[in-house]
């Protein structure tokens, strides 16, 4: 396997599982970008450097993939130019049909059937990059 390197920027226990994930497949996390205390500890805990604001990621070495999760703040385009490889985003949504905020929500409210969640390319617009992965599943 080819191991990367990547920063993670978001708040929430989604953020901790997926980084979790890259960890367990020998992959490197050079930062993690949160407000959230518990995934500041879980960070710290790992040996994986914190940082307060999106704007510090510049000072940090370079790395592969930025990945957004569970965060909710838009990124400069200078930060998604940072990585060598890409900026890749998790939506709680199946997109383009539910983009942008609350789209469990949406779902409900529309009476979907069917629901999702989506890893896109991060694009300089909420929710427009090109989709990379997809899981659609029935709603009951």
């Amino acid at each position: 396997m080819n191991s990367k390197s990547c920063v993670i920027i978001g708040n929430g226990t989604l953020l901790i599982g997926c980084s979790e994930v890259l960890l367990s497949r020998g992959h490197q996390i050079n930062a993690v970008v949160s407000h959230d205390a518990q995934i500041r500890d879980w960070a710290q805990a790992q040996g994986i450097k914190v940082l307060a604001k999106v704007e510090h990621l510049a000072e940090t070495t370079t790395f592969d993939w930025l990945f957004s999760i569970a965060n909710l703040q838009l990124l400069p385009e200078a930060t998604l130019k940072l990585p060598s490889e890409g900026a890749v985003n998790f939506h709680d949504g199946p997109l383009p049909r539910h983009a942008g905020l609350n789209a469990p929500n949406w779902a409900l409210i529309d009476g979907e059937t069917r629901y999702g969640i989506s890893w896109h390319l991060l694009e300089r617009g909420v929710d427009e990059g090109d989709i990379l992965a997809q899981n659609l599943f029935d709603l009951s």
